[in-house]
């Protein structure tokens, strides 16, 4: 996928965590499996969101195996789910799609996969940020479409802060991928 598909794939992923989040505001449930495979395309390219609203129907017991949320460090370090636990999923997509690397983050075994959240934060304090972008998209660009591509990975980074106080909010976060342009 070109870099013009990809920008589109991510403002509709979060256009559609945006939908959910505001129709269904009153009951305050995350999505809580946002992941790429449960984001499917239509032969335009635009993202259709899955498997939305799970946790109250799958076994307590294998929840964290299950669901994708359960595996944030918003769970991890406080055993809590929470809409800001979307808003680091989507970073996780943002990552992927705009390295075209697969997250380990995905795996329940730990085995498989790249780290993208600790490749993209150590390429990122070595001033490597361009390394990182999918070669594929990367290749015959200009300068102001590398800038977009780069500011859509900070966008990434930003979502995947571990600290959720620190996370950018999902409203902060739809507001600045907005801005991006091709």
């Amino acid at each position: 996928m070109n870099w013009p598909t990809r920008l589109k794939i991510v403002k509709g992923i979060a256009a559609g965590l945006n939908f959910l989040h505001s129709e269904f505001a009153t009951y305050d449930l995350p999505h809580g499996n946002l992941k790429s495979c449960n984001v499917l395309l239509s032969d335009t390219y635009d993202p259709l969101l899955t498997d939305y609203a799970f946790h109250p129907l799958i076994n307590p017991n294998t929840v964290a195996q299950s669901l994708f949320a359960f595996k944030s460090p918003d769970y991890i370090q406080y055993q809590k789910v929470s809409r800001k636990t979307d808003v680091y999923c989507l970073g996780i997509i943002i990552l992927e799609i705009m390295t075209g690397k697969f997250p380990s983050q995905y795996h329940s075994n730990g085995k498989g996969g790249t780290d993208v959240v600790q490749w993209v934060l150590t390429a990122i304090s070595e001033g490597r940020e361009a390394d990182l972008i999918d070669p594929e998209i990367k290749t015959n660009v200009d300068t102001n479409s590398l800038n977009s591509m780069l500011k859509l990975l900070q966008i990434g980074a930003s979502c995947t802060e571990t600290n959720p106080e620190q996370r950018l909010s999902l409203g902060e976060a739809i507001r600045r991928i907005e801005e991006v342009q091709v």
